[in-house]
């Protein structure tokens, strides 16, 4: 079977970050960004303006 003659399905996936406030535990979900990593420094937090760290990136299946 030729196997470049067939369309291959693919799905389509939005990746997420996931910010928590050191202080307050607040957490915020946003777009995924080059460069984010796990424990990397974030903003500032809205809540208490505490110091935020990145503490999950996650992908979710596009509808």
């Amino acid at each position: 079977m030729d196997t470049m003659s067939s369309p291959v399905k693919r799905s389509k996936f939005l990746v997420y970050t996931v910010e928590e406030c050191n202080s307050c535990h607040l957490k915020t979900k946003r777009a995924f960004q080059i460069g984010d990593y796990i424990y990397k420094d974030g903003g500032e937090c809205t809540k208490c303006k505490g110091k935020m760290k990145i503490a999950m990136i996650y992908s979710e299946k596009a509808e």
